[in-house]
């Protein structure tokens, strides 16, 4: 097995392991007095983990190449990775909420967008979602040339929805709301002309 392909693999078992644990927790009794929310808000925050992780992975080859092609070619595929992740952790997000609090009923949904903002702003995230997700194959790629980019560029649109979405849910406590919050606003940073030129190394 060669090394691109090995951490392709450990890409997909980390991605996979928010998953595991949640399965874990749900048959040992783990999820507390109240498992729908539990699950909600556990694969809610674990699609905006990997969506700002997948955000790092570009600032991270650029500070770290130090001309070394590999960073290239074995943490960039991480993007993707991360960001499929991402999308499989909103849409459990999306079905249990789907499910148990509106038992499959697209009326309710409807609703819901429509009266409660939080709802309508997560909704929105999650859309924004679908043509990413559609278009992350390299015969999309190459077939929607430099309006592939401007189309992806988006996930910094559904990141900061995704956190208005958070915000809007927290009831008490935003340490954590804080916590991402910083992270998504120092990867905004660091995309910024003047300070990639500082981090800029030749290939």
């Amino acid at each position: 097995m060669t090394v691109k392909n090995i951490t392709r693999w450990l890409g997909h078992f980390l991605g996979v392991l928010p998953a595991l644990y949640l399965v874990a927790l749900t048959v040992f009794g783990g999820l507390g007095a109240n498992p729908i929310e539990t699950l909600t808000h556990q694969t809610g925050r674990w699609a905006l983990t990997a969506l700002l992780v997948s955000l790092a992975i570009t600032p991270a080859v650029k500070w770290l190449r130090f001309n070394r092609k590999w960073h290239v070619k074995y943490l960039m595929p991480w993007r993707k990775i991360l960001g499929l992740y991402a999308f499989f952790y909103a849409t459990l997000h999306f079905l249990i909420y789907l499910i148990f609090d509106l038992s499959f009923d697209f009326g309710f949904l409807w609703a819901d967008v429509k009266d409660r903002p939080y709802i309508a702003v997560g909704f929105i995230a999650f859309c924004l979602l679908l043509p990413l997700v559609a278009t992350s194959n390299k015969k999309a790629q190459r077939a929607l040339g430099k309006r592939w980019i401007a189309l992806h560029r988006t996930v910094y649109l559904i990141d900061a929805l995704v956190l208005v979405h958070f915000f809007w849910l927290i009831r008490a406590d935003y340490s954590s709301f804080w916590w991402y919050a910083a992270a998504y606003a120092c990867l905004m940073i660091f995309r910024l002309k003047v300070t990639t030129q500082l981090f800029r190394r030749p290939l």
